[in-house]
């Protein structure tokens, strides 16, 4: 994937941002970005939704972001859960805290209002947070909500366990009832509260929520860290299924790379992979994919990556291809004799003579290909061989080569026509006509003399 930039409107003027990495933490998304001067700056999310961004110069050791990004599932950029989470919260704007307080105010619970705020331990004062989340708390208060209030508790004790006033609060007699049903896990107490209800659901219940709730790249990331755990053909299936609903092939791509490398072993994501790079006829990949994952191919796969390289003719370098070449001729010894005939002409082309017949050692069945380019290294130095030297390089198409042994032979015997013969021959088939020609007419000449 290619890198990207963030754009996020300030009050002055726009700001440019690089993207490092992105964390998903509980119901929170951080990304990490960097502007012109490397100055940090953490855009901030909430269920999938921008909150704002904040200039970062450090964390606090035990503060909320940086229990995310310690806890928490981080992703490098580029990558595709990163690019979504971007592209579908385009405009962002940079929020002062008192204009965050007001944005979250509507959408969010005051419970969801407090935890959000715990993002911003580092970046603003302790003391400013705890008094508006202790605010949240007394206006359920006010309205006799004590579920509510409780809730808000809660947060403020993940956040401040410590602070005396939590501390009695927590303990007050009346939420003793509450904080029974949290230790009894009660149906109704996950009704009353989503965070909670979230915290504690199984794998299944909690993409069910995910879903419901339009979180879908939340769902993505927790099902990939489910499915790298625990790697079944059901649950693989099932990842497909949502890559396909929200990812174009390329993103697809890039997150089956990941888990390729995650869990090598795993046969159906390798497979998936070779397919993808077959479809966008990436050569290379296919020749990595198959010698490092010792892919198995059917005829049918077999058949296609014949066709790339014969298509491709070759075009990385070829010695990086000996391990596929190898590979790929003792498993398929039948098949592969037409693409080992295009591997060795491909290594003439790019390779001296000595280089090839080195290289070609390595198999240990020879084609009638390779006893040419044995007879050729065995006579490239005899003067009585140029002839038959220069017809050889003719078979694999090196004109330029076979020219050469035909001068060669055209010196050492000028009385010979065959050499003006098939230089003769060379020339027309490199459409240098006027050459051709020559060299026929002193064919003629030299057949007269004789």
């Amino acid at each position: 994937m290619n890198p990207m930039t963030i754009h996020v409107k300030q009050q002055k003027h726009d700001i440019a941002l690089a993207p490092s990495r992105v964390v998903f933490y509980e119901q929170m998304q951080l990304v990490e970005t960097f502007d012109d001067q490397s100055q940090c700056h953490m855009l901030f999310f909430y269920k999938q939704k921008y909150l704002t961004a904040v200039r970062t110069t450090r964390l606090k050791l035990h503060s909320y972001v940086a229990r995310a990004f310690k806890e928490g599932t981080v992703y490098e950029s580029p990558h595709p859960f990163l690019q979504a989470l971007i592209e579908t919260n385009i405009p962002l704007q940079k929020y002062s805290y008192p204009q965050l307080k007001k944005k979250i105010a509507r959408p969010y619970s005051r419970q969801e209002q407090a935890k959000i705020l715990t993002l911003f331990e580092s970046f603003i004062p302790k003391k400013q947070l705890f008094q508006d989340m202790k605010s949240l708390f007394y206006q359920y208060r006010r309205e006799g909500n004590m579920s509510g209030a409780y809730r808000v508790i809660r947060v403020m004790r993940d956040f401040a366990p410590n602070n005396r006033f939590v501390k009695e609060m927590a303990n007050d007699l009346s939420y003793r009832k509450l904080a029974n049903l949290y230790l009894e896990q009660s149906q109704t107490l996950m009704e009353r509260d989503p965070l909670f209800k979230e915290m504690c659901a199984s794998f299944e219940d909690h993409q069910r929520l995910l879903k419901k709730e339009g979180r879908w790249i939340e769902a993505c990331t927790h099902q990939l860290s489910h499915f790298s755990n625990q790697p079944t053909s059901e649950s693989y299936q099932s990842y497909r299924a949502s890559l396909s609903r929200h990812f174009d092939s390329d993103s697809r791509a890039y997150i089956l790379e990941e888990l390729s490398q995650a869990i090598p072993s795993f046969q159906p994501v390798t497979e998936d992979l070779f397919q993808h790079y077959v479809v966008i006829e990436n050569a290379n990949a296919v020749v990595r994919l198959y010698t490092e994952r010792e892919l198995n191919l059917n005829e049918e796969q077999f058949k296609q990556v014949e066709a790339l390289l014969e298509k491709n003719r070759f075009n990385e370098t070829p010695e990086n291809l000996l391990p596929f070449m190898k590979r790929i001729t003792a498993h398929h010894p039948d098949q592969s004799r037409k693409l080992l005939d295009a591997f060795v002409i491909r290594l003439l082309e790019t390779m001296e003579l000595e280089q090839v017949h080195d290289f070609l050692k390595a198999f240990k069945k020879k084609s009638s290909l390779m006893r040419k380019v044995e007879r050729m290294n065995e006579i490239h130095e005899d003067l009585d061989c140029m002839q038959e030297l220069g017809e050889l390089y003719y078979g694999f198409h090196q004109l330029e080569k076979s020219i050469e042994c035909f001068q060669m032979e055209m010196e050492l015997k000028p009385s010979a026509p065959e050499p003006l013969r098939w230089l003769s021959k060379v020339y027309a088939d490199k459409k240098m006509l006027d050459e051709s020609k020559a060299y026929q007419q002193l064919c003629v000449d030299v057949q007269k003399w004789a």
